[in-house]
C-alpha cells in the first residue's frame, strides 16, 4: 500500500479544527496508541490548527478525528503494519483496535473504513471540503482481475478478493491487488461479472483480505467487507440499482458462509493475532 500524509481533527463545543502532518498515515498506529491526552498534545504540535486546513484526499491517506463531546475516536489508515514483516490482515487490525481501546478508557473507538467520507458525514460537511474527495472514481482497468493469492505465498493474499456466482450458478474467485474496495465495487455489476482470464474456482488464503465481496447474479445480491472503503454510498446504490446490497462491516465471518466450502481461510486465531500485535507495540 502507497504511503501517505495524515489528517487530524479535535472537535469540541466550539466546532472543529484540522491539522495535519507529512508521512503521518503509517506511524498512526503507534501515535493514536499515546492515548487521548498525549494524542492531543501531540496533534498541536503539527502543522494547521483551524477548520479549514483540509488537504487532498489523494495523497492524505490517514485520518484520526478525536470528538471530545462524545468521548468518540474515528480513525483509519490505508497502510500496513509494514516495519513488522507480516501482511496486515483484518485480524492484526481488530487486535490494534483492542490495544487502542484499552488506552482510550472511556472512548468510544471506531475503525472509518470509508476514511474522510465518513469524518465530513459526522461533521456534517460537504465532501467538497476536501480537494478531489467527491471526483468521479477511476475506471477499473483491463485486466484487473489476478488470481487472489500468490502461487508460492498462501500468506501474500490480494487487498480484495472478490467471489462472483455468474447466472449459470459458476463461481469464480479474482484478486484486486491494490489498496481500497471503492474502484471494484463503483465499477458496476456488468463490469465484476464480465469473464476474466485468470480467474480460479476456489480459494485458499492464509490472512484475511483488507476487503472482500461476493456477488450473487442468481439473487442479485451483493455482499462485502472492507477496512478501507472511501466512497458515497449513495453513489455506491446508484451503480447497483436493482440489488441488494449489504455491508458487513469487518465482518468477514458473515461473508464466508454465503460463498460456501470454495473459500478456505486459515489465518489463525484472533487471539494469535493479538498477542503477536501487542508484542509488535510493546517494544
Amino acid at each position: 500500500m502507497s504511503g501517505g500524509h495524515a489528517h487530524y481533527v479535535i472537535v469540541d463545543g466550539a466546532g472543529h479544527r484540522v491539522w495535519s502532518r507529512h508521512r503521518g498515515a503509517l506511524s498512526l498506529y503507534q501515535d493514536v496508541l499515546k492515548g487521548p491526552e498525549r494524542m492531543i498534545a501531540f496533534i498541536h504540535e503539527q502543522e494547521g490548527g483551524h477548520r479549514d486546513f483540509w488537504m487532498n484526499s489523494v495523497w492524505w491517506q490517514g485520518v484520526a478525528l478525536l470528538d471530545l463531546r462524545e468521548r468518540h475516536l474515528l480513525v483509519h489508515t490505508d497502510q500496513e503494519m509494514a516495519e513488522y514483516g507480516r501482511p496486515t490482515s483484518v485480524f492484526e487490525i481488530r487486535a490494534w483496535l483492542r490495544l487502542v481501546a484499552s488506552a482510550w478508557p472511556g472512548w468510544r473507538v471506531t475503525w472509518a473504513s470509508r476514511g474522510l467520507h465518513q469524518v465530513m458525514e459526522h461533521l456534517g460537511l460537504p465532501y467538497d471540503t476536501v480537494l478531489y474527495l467527491d471526483d468521479p472514481p477511476p475506471e477499473l482497468p483491463t485486466g484487473w482481475a489476478q488470481a487472489p493469492t500468490e502461487d508460492n505465498d498462501l500468506s501474500r493474499v490480494a487487498e480484495v478478493v472478490i467471489a462472483v456466482r455468474d447466472a449459470g450458478g459458476a463461481l469464480s474467485f479474482s484478486g484486486w491487488w491494490a489498496t481500497g474496495l471503492d474502484t471494484p465495487l463503483l465499477a458496476g455489476p456488468d463490469r465484476l461479472l464480465s469473464p476474466k482470464d485468470e480467474a480460479v474456482p476456489f480459494a485458499a488464503l492464509d490472512a484475511v483480505p483488507w476487503s472482500g465481496v461476493y456477488l450473487d447474479a442468481q439473487n442479485r445480491t451483493l455482499d462485502y467487507w472492507s477496512l478501507d472503503c472511501p466512497l458515497d454510498l449513495r453513489e455506491l446504490a446508484g451503480r447497483w440499482s436493482g440489488w441488494r446490497l449489504t455491508g458487513h462491516g469487518d465482518r468477514f465471518e458473515d461473508v464466508l458462509p454465503l460463498i460456501g466450502p470454495e473459500i478456505v481461510l486459515d489465518a489463525g486465531t484472533e487471539e494469535a493475532a493479538y498477542e503477536r500485535v501487542a508484542g509488535w507495540f510493546a517494544t
